[in-house]
């Protein structure tokens, strides 16, 4: 006896991690982008997004305001704290790439410039 078993799609990913510029005082925004990797972004199959993980860290007293965003337009997801475990963008284009975008929302006393190390970790599939 044989069974046909309903077409199964591969589940991957894709990370990175990236120390981004400095947030100062007088410029007290910046971007990270994380671009989908060279082999995804030029694939011609269909490949959706499943869910993402994003965590970031940096020295210095200032209290961050952080969003990640589907880059070309969003959608976004603001972050709560510094840890992100989200299936928000489940089904968007996997070629497309990520910004996390931060802003100061207290110095807390300090105005020592700020640089993020920020980890992101994409999980995807593609159709077979």
């Amino acid at each position: 006896m044989s069974a046909v078993m309903p077409a199964q799609a591969a589940s991957l990913s894709w990370g990175t991690q990236q120390l981004g510029p400095a947030i100062t005082t007088g410029l007290p925004r910046a971007s990270q982008s994380f671009p989908a990797p060279p082999e995804l972004a030029r694939s011609s199959a269909a490949v959706t997004i499943r869910k993402v993980h994003v965590s970031y860290r940096h020295g210095g007293r200032a209290v961050l305001k952080s969003r990640l965003c589907l880059d070309g337009g969003g959608p976004c997801v603001d972050m709560n704290g510094a840890v992100l475990n989200t299936s928000a963008f489940a089904g968007q284009d996997a070629r497309r790439g990520f910004v996390l975008q931060h802003e100061v929302w207290s110095w807390a006393g300090s105005t020592t410039p700020v640089r993020v190390q920020a980890d992101i970790q994409v999980w995807y599939e593609r159709a077979d």
